[in-house]
């Protein structure tokens, strides 16, 4: 079984990963028999012959594998000379990741027996600082795991109010992210943006700011694991880039090129909704799809890329996955820019925005019914609208931050582009 690895969908075989010719390729053959089940394993390749196209197949892997600092500091710990060699990073990391296919060196099983190890708040805490310290996952030897992503953070499974390290092909259930030093309202910001997620029933699972200052991190309970007792059930997940067959190696091909937006190679929110429309089931991912991008124009979100958008896959149908990493990034000091990651109608420019921008965009995916883009985008301003009045704003966040938030409904509601916030701006009184 030399250089083959088993992949496994919900603990059941369905194919054998080999290296390809070159270190950032893989070759992917169906196990002999396969036969395509209830759960989709991904929209990038479809059809089953013996081996799947290599550059789909490779762009689909690796894009559950690590990503900048993290993808250079941990291949270089587990003694992987090449960090763009996805067969290694696979072999070494792919046991967790997230959704619910799991990758299998069958020479070490007895390696990667899964177990759980208790962990004290001093030991998370020294965990968390190393991994913002080193920009990775605070993780040692023993750990099997990976979760693409730039933001260091820690992965963790919880258990009866007790935090444990998974070892092995064990499966974390939570997410936890340091505060940066160059950051220190990051952390609030994100569990801000995710209270308002969920408030507009975009998101379900929960989030939890834990201690003060330098100590403080971000709890993050994942929304593709359901926990019973000490049983983890995994849920099939993928996002929009590993869908689209987008590079895995290059860190910015998740983002829409501004100065080539028609770039087959990267997203737009065209060709996100275009795959969306195309998925198995009676959902509405596209109408979804459209009340989620209005979310991220009104909270500011300039890093709702490809891979910050996911699908899950379940028995017989595919729908959106819930709103992660959803922060109000362009409201801060030393932000770069006022450029989105995906352009809404053309634009690029947060401030260039409105709801007939929203509108325009949406109608131009042909995947709605008449005057249905002109609904979500209504009904989403007035549901974020009141959303700001029933969420409170968590401390730390910037008052002008939160300003600027009601500042963008005020303004789409009033038929204008976002324009900039002038200075002392006060929210209307609502009736």
């Amino acid at each position: 079984m030399a250089d083959l690895l088993e992949v496994r969908l919900h603990g059941e075989p369905v194919g054998w990963i080999s290296r390809g010719s070159r270190r950032e390729r893989i070759e992917f053959e169906w196990i002999d028999g396969y036969a395509p089940g209830l759960v989709t394993l991904t929209e990038a390749f479809g059809s089953v012959r013996p081996r799947a196209a290599v550059p789909a197949a490779s762009n689909f892997f690796g894009g559950y594998a690590l990503e900048g600092r993290q993808r250079e500091q941990l291949t270089r710990r587990r003694g992987i000379s090449d960090p763009a060699d996805l067969y290694a990073m696979l072999r070494e990391f792919g046991s967790s990741i997230a959704g619910a296919v799991t990758i299998v060196d069958p020479d070490a099983t007895r390696r990667t027996e899964p177990r759980y190890e208790p962990v004290s708040d001093g030991e998370i805490f020294q965990r968390l600082r190393r991994a913002a310290a080193d920009g990775d996952l605070g993780s040692d030897d023993q750990s099997r795991s990976m979760l693409a992503g730039l933001q260091p953070k820690l992965l963790l499974a919880r258990f009866g109010g007790q935090w444990y390290l998974p070892r092995g092909r064990a499966h974390s259930t939570h997410i936890l992210k340091p505060r940066l030093p160059g950051r220190p309202d990051g952390l609030a910001r994100e569990h801000y943006g995710h209270a308002l997620a969920v408030e507009l029933g975009l998101a379900h699972y929960r989030t939890e700011l834990v201690g003060n200052g330098a100590r403080q991190y971000l709890v993050i309970e994942r929304y593709d694991r359901i926990v019973q007792a000490e049983t983890v059930t995994l849920i099939h997940q993928e996002d929009a880039a590993q869908a689209l067959g987008l590079d895995w190696v290059d860190d910015h091909g998740k983002f829409q090129d501004a100065d080539g937006p028609r770039d087959s190679r990267r997203p737009s929110a065209y060709r996100i909704a275009e795959l969306l429309g195309s998925l198995r089931g009676q959902d509405r991912p596209v109408a979804d799809f459209l009340r989620r991008l209005t979310f991220t124009v009104l909270l500011g979100d300039n890093d709702a890329h490809a891979k910050n958008l996911a699908i899950v896959h379940l028995p017989g149908r595919s729908v959106l996955a819930d709103v992660y990493d959803a922060v109000p990034n362009l409201f801060h000091d030393g932000r770069i820019g006022y450029d989105l990651a995906l352009a809404v109608d053309g634009s690029f420019d947060h401030r260039r925005i409105s709801a007939t921008h929203l509108i325009r965009e949406a109608e131009r995916w042909n995947a709605l019914g008449a005057g249905e883009a002109e609904r979500i985008v209504t009904a989403t301003l007035a549901d974020f609208a009141a959303a700001l009045d029933h969420v409170a704003v968590p401390h730390g966040v910037p008052a002008a931050a939160a300003g600027q938030l009601a500042w963008n409904v005020e303004r789409l509601q009033a038929g204008g582009e976002i324009g900039e916030r002038p200075a002392g701006h006060r929210r209307r009184n609502r009736l």
